[in-house]
């Protein structure tokens, strides 16, 4: 089996926080390589959704660092909206997601970070406590990556699990997970038509039971750049009693680009779905994907503005909101999200809202059946720090863990899984595995001032107090 050179650095995954794991650890001085199965960089981003979460919504950043330098790259480009206070969502910010996938390729390139496509991580090599080294498939078959420190970006903790360290799976008691869902693109959307009818339909612009948010105006939509939605609902019951809507939702969202015809729609959802199991996953992309279909043809019968809508972009792959927790040197809780709790070791900032989908396909809201039991959505007025040891996985010692899958809790874990904070726990990630490697340290003993140091260096937020203009 082959052997590849060692490197200071080997990231697991090149998604939203694993290559801001890459360009973090490579710029601060470490040999750094980024192991991804796809073909790009970027994950989730890819998709369309915006960045929700880049600011609070107070208006102060939350985002820094490597992804903030994304975001001013690309509006120089014309390519992602400024960061606005939004009444449901806390805040939002638009991107184009085919110019994000360029330009964070090109800042990788850029901080010298090494890279290896259409690669899988299959297991992880380990001497006791350490994992030295990871192994992988690829068209050339086996072969064995030699690391001081590795980074889990795989949003599925695999590695860590992989290495024997502590995890959960979905929620305590019932081990549940969020259902999935397959997000798309359309283009060929009159968005003027669909603010009118928006104008003459409070009802499917109002903020959904079990949200904190505020209705949304008609002129707020028309003047936010990249203004999302989520409603709807009359639309949906009429197709639903018309049988043209079987998916398990009671409405939809869309979000938008200023001046532009292309919509990102999230439509579908997927229950019962382990993402860490091959043949649940195939089941739900191949439901998921039929959904897409079927709300591609109520977007053209039922919603003003969609009639001549095309799809321009498929997802990647099914979008799994939930699946392994590791167990951390600290747990982030829901008090700890929702009153915007600092610590004295956090490595950044949180504000994507406290995002719950319910496990169950159904529940009952004031009386009657919500189908695809209902989202709970708190807005993060003021943004919530993330410790260190959410990204440091109990009994290892040289893995650093960024994205979906550090220690939170269930609850929790419906923030910290926001693309924004999901480069957030990245970058911190990178930037202490490079820490690590360099100095010959175990992750948990990294002096903490000395990662903040180096995070605040490269740009990164660790208190508030950086307001975005009016």
């Amino acid at each position: 089996m082959r052997q590849r050179e060692r490197y200071d650095v080997v990231v697991a995954g090149g998604g939203t926080a694993g290559a801001l794991a890459g360009i973090a650890a490579s710029q601060a001085g470490a040999k750094t390589l980024v192991v991804e199965r796809y073909g790009s960089l970027g994950g989730a981003l890819s998709l369309g959704f915006p960045l929700l979460g880049s600011i609070d919504g107070d208006g102060e950043w939350a985002l820094g660092g490597i992804g903030r330098a994304l975001v001013e790259r690309l509006m120089r480009q014309g390519g992602a909206t400024p960061a606005s206070v939004d009444p449901q969502f806390g805040s939002v910010l638009g991107q184009d997601p085919e110019l994000l996938k360029i330009e964070l390729l090109q800042m990788a390139v850029e901080a010298g970070v090494g890279l290896l496509f259409h690669t899988t991580v299959v297991d992880a090599v380990t001497t006791g406590a350490r994992v030295t080294g990871l192994l992988v498939a690829n068209k050339a078959g086996l072969e064995i990556i030699p690391a001081e420190v590795v980074v889990d970006c795989t949003s599925d903790a695999d590695v860590v699990a992989a290495a024997g360290g502590a995890f959960t799976l979905g929620r305590r008691g019932d081990g549940l997970t969020q259902p999935a869902s397959r997000i798309f693109r359309v283009d060929g959307v009159d968005l003027e038509q669909t603010w009118n009818y928006l104008a003459e339909h409070a009802e499917d612009r109002a903020a959904p039971e079990g949200w904190t948010g505020e209705d949304y105006s008609i002129d707020h939509l028309r003047a936010t750049p990249g203004a999302a939605v989520e409603g709807f609902a009359s639309l949906v019951r009429r197709a639903r009693a018309a049988g043209d809507w079987t998916i398990p939702r009671d409405r939809f969202g869309i979000n938008t680009l200023p001046g532009r015809g292309d919509v990102t729609v999230n439509a579908s959802r997927v229950h019962g779905v382990d993402g860490t199991n091959p043949d649940s996953v195939t089941a739900a992309e191949v439901e998921a994907t039929l959904q897409v279909g079927q709300a591609l043809r109520f977007l053209r019968k039922y919603v003003p503005g969609f009639q001549h809508a095309r799809i321009v972009s498929a997802p990647y792959q099914l979008g799994v909101r939930e699946t392994r927790h590791i167990q951390g040197r600290y747990e982030l809780t829901r008090d700890d999200v929702l009153s915007g709790r600092d610590f004295p070791d956090q490595i950044g900032r949180g504000a994507y809202p406290l995002d719950i989908h319910d496990p169950k396909p159904e529940a009952i809201v004031l009386g009657h059946t919500v189908h695809g039991g209902g989202v709970t959505l708190w807005r993060i007025m003021r943004s919530f720090g993330i410790p260190v040891g959410c990204l440091i996985p109990q009994g290892l010692d040289n893995i650093a863990v960024g994205g979906r899958c550090i220690s939170a809790t269930h609850e929790a874990a419906g923030s910290i899984r926001g693309q924004a904070s999901c480069m957030v726990t990245g970058h911190a990630a990178g930037a202490l595995a490079a820490l690590a490697a360099r100095r010959g340290l175990r992750c948990g003993d990294v002096p903490v001032d000395t990662l903040q140091a180096l995070l605040r260096q490269q740009g990164g937020v660790l208190e508030r107090g950086q307001r975005v203009p009016t």
